[in-house]
């Protein structure tokens, strides 16, 4: 996940401050500990956060990058911080947890075999609140280039069929669930990013599972997904597979 277009996020100046109630986050790249509200900047000593991406109702996703390496190398930090309407709910609180869990798990397990899932560099608790450390994919959403160039013609719905096929063909094969195909979760590499594949990259599997886990409900009912996107069988928790993946693609 995990691109933004404006050019201020590839500035290495700033330290961004992690907690969700800081009123003045930004702060001067030398700083150890936040100067509004005392929050420790660098997570695990060595990862960075430089500017904020986006936000979720399970949690918020920021650029970073990695002090420990020479080139300083960049990378995203997701941080679990549920919407008040989850974390007041113990039952749903209990879910959000295992879904991010999971996305950690499927992330490690699958980013290093395949270039079009991105990678795990870490997991962790810090100050009460759990996070993870993957692959910074530069570039922009399916959705940003249908925003920006309008629907795709016969050629490029073949492209993209021959691009994800093969993804959905790997994590089936390794008994995973995506659970989220939609074009605000596949992102093409900037051809600036020093990686020449255009390839899309499935992102975001904060909802996926494994085939021989059960499939639960959210603690208030509602079917795990995207609702334009999903399969009947998804909306109505019957038996999702494969499948689901298939009919959002």
């Amino acid at each position: 996940m995990l691109a933004n277009p404006n050019p201020k996020i590839h500035q290495l100046n700033v330290s961004y401050c992690l907690n969700p109630w800081c009123s003045q986050p930004e702060n001067a790249r030398t700083n150890r500990v936040c100067n509004t509200c005392g929050t420790k900047l660098i997570l695990k000593e060595r990862y960075r956060a430089i500017a904020f991406l986006s936000a979720g109702g399970m949690g918020r996703n920021f650029l970073a990058v990695d002090e420990d390496t020479p080139s300083k190398k960049r990378c995203a930090i997701k941080q679990f911080s549920p919407d008040p309407s989850i974390s007041g709910n113990s039952s749903a609180f209990e879910k959000a947890i295992e879904l991010f869990n999971r996305e950690a798990s499927t992330l490690e397990s699958l980013g290093d075999k395949c270039p079009q899932i991105p990678r795990l560099f870490a997991y962790f608790e810090q100050e009460k609140r759990l996070y993870l450390v993957q692959e910074y994919i530069d570039g922009e959403t399916l959705l940003d280039e249908l925003t920006r160039w309008g629907t795709y013609d016969e050629s490029q719905i073949r492209q993209l069929l021959a691009d994800l096929l093969p993804v959905l063909k790997f994590i089936h094969d390794r008994g995973v669930i995506h659970r989220d195909i939609k074009p605000a979760n596949l992102m093409r590499r900037s051809h600036l990013s020093g990686d020449r594949s255009t390839h899309l990259v499935l992102i975001d599997f904060g909802l996926a599972r494994e085939l021989a886990s059960p499939d639960r409900l959210t603690a208030t009912g509602a079917p795990l997904g995207t609702p334009a996107y999903m399969a009947p069988e998804q909306w109505w928790n019957h038996g999702v597979g494969p499948q689901a993946d298939q009919y959002a693609l």
